[in-house]
């Protein structure tokens, strides 16, 4: 029985290319049985493509080939495995063979090269193109006297060189990959072949160019390299013409060389790729001049062969053509705006609104009201917005709130959380009726809508309509308050959901006339942290973050007065807390008094004193005591809160205060583990720290 070997004709006839294509493309598309012409992503792509341009067809001599024609991606089905399989084109072949049992022999790997010196026949060869023995060495080009190899069929044949047909070699990866080549050959097909595993990416000249120079050409072959070379020209080849450069290599040249040349043969192949390349990657093209081609010469090696003048090969410059949609487009834009503005005397912007003359939030910015809920927060940012709406003849106290009154602005306030019939009216009353106006008046400059009603999906995409809408429509600088914020988007703990508004909200800062200020809850409990995702990422791109929450009384219960605190601001110093109330009568925030102040603040900082704190301990830790239960029973003593009695603790420790155990020793409050519990004990010290002073 006749095994036949491991071949792309054998495997072809074994198997139709349609088959083929259907099972290594199975992967990337959802239909049974991908049919020829009919579009998919492109597989070799790390996204999906919005508009499928990829697909295979039955070309004109029969075979199966694919083409995208979005990214000029084309091949056969061996091209297709090497690049999803990341393998060369005989392990192509043996994937295929197991993948559908077929049974074929692989040919044999095995091959053989016996080199030789160069001898002054073949050196004369490289000399017509001023290419000289130095640089055969430096490219690590060597002649041959024979090389053994394989036919398709595994039968071994030798070829030997002779003076009128030389063979030389193109290492390269020494012993594994060699690249023949018969320049005299009188057969076209017989003046190049690999022997080895060839690469998928090899690029002839890369490991002798210099980290960095003025300009580096890209050219057709390996020979035009060793020409260019020979001419004091840094220089690199493809694998053919066709093989398009990768934007990686392209990009690493344009870091490397001030000028990247496609130099190309000036056949119809070479001309069209070129011109291709350049438009693609923005690079310059070298043109050979036509009187090569009339001399009958086609490339570069041939021009310097003829005696030419590199002075005569021109040059064209591609500007590649940037869609005014495309993100390059907007990045570009930016950058000519950036270096205008550098250039200038740089005016920072003035506040829009202050408290007692001290900036709270600056123009074209995004700010954070946040707090936990039921802290007033929104009475807050009411009260913001009346200062802006405000009359002129109106004298209600805004908490002391100002605003810059040469700039006109107009209010947005975007409400997700109360109802249409009576919670959000009342507001939008309160707003006006503290800014001067009656509740039946409409200020051109106060805009009010609701979000409540809008699917959560949809959100996002509404508020990104409204507020274009707005900038569309209105003149003047936008204040728009989110109320709350983690409501305006599908899902603020989803990255991807949260950078969506912030990237919007970034977005419309820089391109309008807009100022955002957003209210967001805390998480519940004791950490001060914004909700989700979206909270601590907003934090990090907010300009002024101003937590509202309710001090603690004395018992470690909250009490009535409010603190307003600066978590950031990064125009100013952070201005200092001051402390507002809610005043059931006018139902609306006041500042609150100094006594009132006072009273609350020092009866929770007189509560569990420290020499207080000292003496209890040296009752309750007569032996180690567990940490919750000697907690518990300070809370009774003291009658405050645990984190109160938490914090005298740790100072304690941390200041190594000395406390006189029963026995009147010196004794330190240590902290140890017993598995999963934290034991609290009285340990001896001999260190010289002043005693207590009790």
């Amino acid at each position: 029985m006749t095994h036949k070997q491991l071949t792309t004709e054998n495997i072809l006839s074994l198997i139709d290319g349609q088959t083929l294509f259907n099972k290594y493309l199975q992967p990337f598309h959802k239909h049974n049985y991908l049919k020829s012409g009919v579009n998919i992503s492109n597989p070799f792509l790390n996204q999906i493509q919005k508009t499928p341009s990829f697909n295979y067809y039955q070309s004109s001599n029969g075979n199966c080939v694919y083409n995208d024609f979005a990214t000029d991606d084309n091949g056969d089905i061996f091209s297709l495995v090497m690049k999803l399989n990341n393998c060369d084109f005989k392990q192509s072949l043996e994937l295929i063979n197991t993948d559908f049992s077929l049974g074929l022999i692989p040919l044999s790997k095995t091959y053989a090269i016996t080199h030789k010196s160069f001898s002054e026949s073949d050196l004369n060869y490289w000399e017509q193109y001023q290419i000289n023995h130095k640089t055969l060495v430096k490219y690590n080009v060597s002649a041959i006297n024979n090389y053994t190899n394989h036919t398709k069929e595994g039968k071994e044949y030798t070829i030997t060189s002779k003076p009128n047909d030389p063979i030389f070699t193109y290492e390269i990866n020494k012993d594994k990959c060699y690249k023949l080549y018969r320049p005299l050959s009188p057969e076209k097909r017989y003046k190049f072949l690999w022997l080895g595993s060839k690469p998928n990416d090899f690029i002839f000249g890369y490991e002798q160019l210099p980290e960095n120079g003025n300009s580096v050409y890209i050219v057709g072959g390996e020979k035009d390299v060793l020409t260019m070379s020979a001419q004091g020209f840094d220089a690199i080849s493809m694998n053919s013409e066709t093989t398009l450069p990768s934007l990686d290599l392209i990009n690493e040249l344009k870091d490397r060389f001030k000028k990247v040349i496609i130099l190309y043969d000036i056949d119809d192949t070479g001309i069209n790729q070129s011109i291709k390349i350049c438009d693609r990657y923005n690079l310059s093209r070298a043109i050979l001049p036509k009187k090569l081609k009339d001399l009958e010469g086609k490339d570069v090696s041939d021009y310097i062969k003829l005696g030419l003048k590199f002075k005569d090969i021109t040059k064209e410059n591609f500007k590649q053509k940037i869609d005014p949609k495309s993100d390059l487009f907007k990045i570009l834009k930016s950058k000519r705006i950036l270096r205008q503005n550098k250039s200038k005397d740089i005016k920072f912007s003035q506040p829009i609104i202050n408290r007692h003359d001290i900036p709270l939030i600056y123009p074209n910015t995004i700010n954070v009201i946040q707090g936990k809920s039921g802290t007033h927060k929104s009475r807050f940012a009411e009260t913001i917005c009346s200062s802006i709406l405000k009359k002129n003849d109106c004298t209600n106290d805004m908490l002391g709130i100002s605003i810059d009154t040469t700039k006109k602005m107009t209010v947005c306030y975007v409400d997700t959380e109360r109802n249409l019939s009576d919670q959000l009216p009342y507001s939008i009353q309160q707003i006006q009726k503290k800014a001067g106006y009656k509740i039946t008046d409409d200020p051109r400059t106060f805009d009010y809508i609701s979000l409540l009603e809008i699917n959560r999906d949809n959100r996002f995409e509404a508020l990104r309509s409204y507020i274009n809408h707005l900038n569309d429509s209105i003149n003047d600088h936008l204040f728009i308050v989110l109320d709350v914020i983690t409501d305006c988007l599908k899902d603020f703990n989803r990255s991807e959901d949260s950078m969506k508004l912030i990237d919007l909200m970034n977005k419309t800062i820089n391109q309008y006339d807009v100022t955002f200020l957003c209210i967001i809850h805390e998480n519940p409990g004791s950490a001060d942290k914004a909700r989700g995702h979206l909270g601590t990422e907003i934090m990090n791109k907010s300009t002024t973050v101003i937590q509202i929450n309710f001090e603690q009384a004395k018992n470690g219960d909250l009490s009535d007065l409010i603190r307003v605190k600066f978590l950031k601001c990064r125009n100013t110093k952070r201005p200092e807390v001051f402390h507002l109330e809610f005043d059931e009568e006018l139902k609306q925030l006041v500042e609150a008094p100094s006594d009132r102040i006072n009273e609350i603040i020092e009866k929770r900082v007189q509560s569990a004193s420290f020499p207080e704190m000292l003496n209890k301990l040296k009752i309750h830790l007569s032996k180690p005591t567990p940490l919750n239960e000697l907690v518990e029973l300070l809370k009774i003593d003291f009658d405050c809160g645990e984190k109160t009695i938490r914090n005298r603790l740790k100072v304690i420790i941390d200041t190594k205060k000395i406390i006189i155990n029963s026995l009147g020793n010196k004794c330190l409050l240590i902290k140890e583990k017993e598995g999963n519990k934290q034991l609290y004990s009285l340990g001896e010290t001999q260190l010289d720290l002043p005693d207590c002073p009790f």
